[in-house]
C-alpha cells in the first residue's frame, strides 16, 4: 500500500499477494455441512458456459477474487495499526471494502426480468465471528443465493446476465448493511479509517463512504452571486445561510454542531412559477458552497436528479438512483442534492401514467427524505423545485420541511435590475441606451428581517400557552383532517430557521483559531449565543402559515379540477348538440 497526499493506494500487485488465500477460500465454501468449490458449482448453472465459462461469469469470479484479496489486504493493514482484538470492527470494514469493490466493478447487465437478490431485513448478514469465519459465512450465503431453485426444480439463474445481476445486488445489500451499521462502532475506531482515503481500482473509500469514478459527474455551472439575483429576498437570504451553516460540518465528530440547536433543515422545497429564479438560486447555492469548501478544506459534491434517471429496464432505475444518493453518506464531503421540476420527475401515486420506474423513483426518494437509508448529520441538504406543488405527491411534499415561495421580481426596480443583468454584455459595450439609474442592490443579509405578519388569534399577545397552541392545532384538524402530526415536524424545522436568524461571522472562516479549531462543545456554546428564543406567538404564526399554504394548494387543485371538468362538460354538451342535429337530419 503506497501513501501520497493522505491517499492510500492499493495496487493490483498488493491484491495479487493474497491471491492464493483468496482462491483457497473460493474452493472451500461451506454450505449445509459440506465444502464446495465455488467455480465448480457456478459451472452447473444454465448459461454459465460449462467447462469453458462465459466471459460474463469469468468476470464475476475475477471480481469476486479481487474483492476477497482486498478483504485480506485491509484485514492485515488494519490489524497492524488497530488493536487486533477489535476483530468486529476490522472485519466489518474489510468486508465493507470487499462489497464496495465487487458491486462497483460488476457492470449493470442488459436485459429484463433478471434474477435479483431482494433487499434483506436489517441484520441479515451475520458478521463478527472472526475474519475467516465472516468470509466463509458471506460466501456460503452467496453460493446458496446463486444456486437456489424454483418450485419446478429449475435454477433461478438462467443466464449469465442473471448471475451478474444477482451478484451485484447481493454485494450491494451487504455494503449497505455495513454502512447503515457503521454508527455503532466507537468514534476512535472510525477515526482510524476516516482520516485518509483508500484508493483501489475505480473507487475511493473514506471511512464507510464510497466515491466511485464516474458515479458523480462533475457538475459544470455558471457561478451566480447573491447580488446577481433580483427579488426572492427571503429565499436568497435563507440559502446563503443554509450553505454557510453546512460548511461548519465537524469532520472529526462526523456531525454539524448546528444540529445540536437547529436551523439547518435537511430538505427545502422551492415553489414558484416558471421563470421566477429557482434555477438561479440553485446556482447561487452551488457557488457559495464551492467557496466555503475551499475555505474549510472540505470536498464539495453536487448531485442532480432529473428524468434521465429513469431506465427502460425495470429495476435498473432504482439502482441508478440509489447509487447517486449514496454520495450523501460521504461523511468527509459537503453535498447538495437537486431535484429540479420534482412534479415532473416524481409522479403522484395513482397517476395513470405511472410505470415501474416512476414507482421506484418515488419510493426511493421518499425513503431517502425520511432518512430510512441516510442519517442527517449536517453535511448535506436536498433542494427540490416545482412549478405546480399540487401536482406533487402529498406525502412526498410533506417530507420537505422547509418551504420557500419563489415569486421572482418583487418591484419595478427588480425588473429593471433583471433586465440589466440579462443585457450585461451589451451594456458593457455601450449597446444599450436607457436613461435613469437604479440604487445599488443590497446584499441579501442586509435585507429587512422576516416578520410574522399573518393574522392569527394570538397576534399581539405577549405569551401564548401550550394549551392555546394545542387548541389551535385541534381547530386546524377539524377544518382539515390531513393536519396530522407531520405538519408539526415541518413547523418546528421552520422555527429552528427563524430562531437561527443570524449570519455566521466572516472571521470564523478567515481565522481558523476563532471557531474551526475550537473543541466541539465550545463551537456549540459559541453558536448558542447567536440564536434568539422561540416564542409562542412565533409557533402560532408558523402553524397558521403552514395551514394556509396547504389550503392554498388544496384550493388551487380544486380550481384546476373544476376547469378540467368544465372543459369535459362543454365537450359533452357539444357532442349532444351534434347528435341531435344528426338525428334531425335523418328524420
Amino acid at each position: 500500500m503506497t501513501t501520497k497526499d493522505n491517499v492510500h493506494a492499493i495496487s493490483d500487485a498488493d491484491l495479487d499477494g493474497h491471491r492464493a488465500d483468496a482462491e483457497f477460500r473460493m474452493q472451500n465454501v461451506p454450505m449445509r455441512g459440506v465444502s464446495y468449490d465455488l467455480v465448480g458449482e457456478l459451472r452447473k448453472l444454465p448459461g454459465a458456459g460449462g467447462y469453458l465459462l462465459s466471459e460474463q461469469v469469468n468476470h464475476v469470479l475475477i471480481t469476486l477474487r479481487r474483492g476477497i484479496c482486498l478483504y485480506f489486504e485491509l484485514s492485515e493493514e488494519l490489524g497492524a495499526k488497530i488493536d487486533p482484538r477489535q476483530t468486529a470492527f476490522i472485519g466489518s470494514y474489510a468486508m465493507f471494502a470487499l462489497a464496495a469493490l465487487v458491486s462497483h466493478e460488476l457492470p449493470m447487465p442488459e436485459g429484463e426480468d433478471l434474477a435479483t437478490f431482494p433487499k434483506p431485513e436489517p441484520g441479515f448478514f451475520k458478521l463478527g465471528l472472526g475474519a475467516d469465519d465472516d468470509l466463509k459465512t458471506i460466501l456460503s450465503f452467496y453460493l446458496k443465493a446463486t444456486t437456489q431453485k424454483n418450485a419446478d426444480n429449475t435454477f433461478l439463474i438462467e443466464t449469465a446476465a442473471d448471475l451478474v445481476n444477482l451478484t451485484r445486488d447481493y454485494f450491494m445489500a451487504l455494503r449497505d448493511q455495513l454502512v447503515a451499521g457503521s454508527d455503532t462502532h466507537a468514534a476512535a475506531l472510525l477515526a482510524q479509517v476516516e482520516g485518509s482515503t483508500i484508493k483501489v481500482g475505480g473507487i475511493e473509500l473514506r471511512g464507510f463512504a464510497i466515491s466511485a469514478e464516474g458515479a458523480v459527474a462533475k457538475v459544470e455551472f455558471t457561478p451566480m452571486l447573491p447580488e446577481q439575483i433580483v427579488g426572492n429576498t427571503s429565499a436568497k437570504r435563507a440559502l446563503v445561510r443554509y450553505v454557510d451553516r453546512l460548511a461548519l460540518f465537524d469532520v472529526e465528530r462526523g456531525f454539524n454542531p448546528l444540529l445540536e440547536l437547529g436551523g439547518l433543515p435537511s430538505t427545502v422545497l422551492f415553489d414558484g412559477f416558471p421563470g421566477t429564479g429557482k434555477t438561479s438560486l440553485f446556482r447561487m447555492a452551488m457557488t457559495r458552497l464551492t467557496e466555503r469548501g475551499e475555505q474549510t478544506g472540505l470536498p464539495v459534491r453536487f448531485v442532480t436528479i432529473d428524468p434521465g434517471i429513469k431506465d427502460e429496464y425495470y429495476g435498473r432505475t432504482g439502482k441508478l438512483l440509489n447509487e447517486k444518493l449514496a454520495i450523501v453518506r460521504e461523511r468527509g464531503s459537503l453535498v447538495l442534492v437537486f431535484f429540479d421540476d420534482v412534479d415532473l420527475l416524481l409522479l403522484s401515486r395513482g397517476d395513470p401514467g405511472m410505470g415501474g420506474a416512476d414507482k421506484d423513483v418515488l419510493n426511493i426518494t421518499m425513503q431517502f427524505l425520511d432518512g430510512a437509508f441516510t442519517k442527517h448529520i449536517g453535511n448535506a441538504q436536498t433542494y427540490a423545485a416545482t412549478n405546480e406543488p399540487t401536482a406533487t405527491d402529498s406525502a412526498l411534499r410533506q417530507r420537505f420541511h422547509q418551504r420557500e415561495a419563489i415569486d421572482g421580481p418583487e418591484t419595478w426596480e427588480d425588473y429593471a435590475r433583471l433586465t440589466q443583468i440579462k443585457l450585461a454584455r451589451q451594456i458593457k459595450h455601450n449597446l444599450v441606451q436607457v436613461s435613469g439609474t437604479l440604487p445599488p442592490m443590497a446584499a441579501p443579509t442586509a435585507a429587512p428581517k422576516a416578520g410574522f405578519k399573518l393574522a392569527n388569534p394570538f397576534a399581539g399577545k405577549k405569551q401564548v400557552s401550550w394549551q392555546e397552541l394545542g387548541e389551535l392545532c385541534i381547530e386546524f384538524k377539524r377544518k382539515d383532517p390531513r393536519f396530522t402530526g407531520r405538519p408539526i415536524e415541518s413547523v418546528t424545522q421552520k422555527l429552528f430557521a427563524e430562531s437561527a436568524d443570524f449570519d455566521i461571522p466572516e472571521t470564523w472562516y478567515t481565522d481558523p483559531t476563532i471557531f474551526m479549531e475550537q473543541p466541539y462543545d465550545q463551537k456549540v456554546t459559541m453558536l448558542t449565543g447567536l440564536y434568539r428564543p422561540i416564542t409562542g406567538e412565533m409557533i402560532a404564526a408558523e402553524l397558521e402559515q403552514y395551514f394556509n399554504s396547504e389550503q392554498r394548494y388544496s384550493d388551487e387543485a380544486k380550481v384546476q379540477r373544476a376547469e378540467r371538468l368544465a372543459t369535459e362538460l362543454e365537450a359533452q354538451i357539444k357532442a349532444r348538440e351534434l347528435l341531435n342535429d344528426r338525428s334531425a337530419e335523418q328524420e
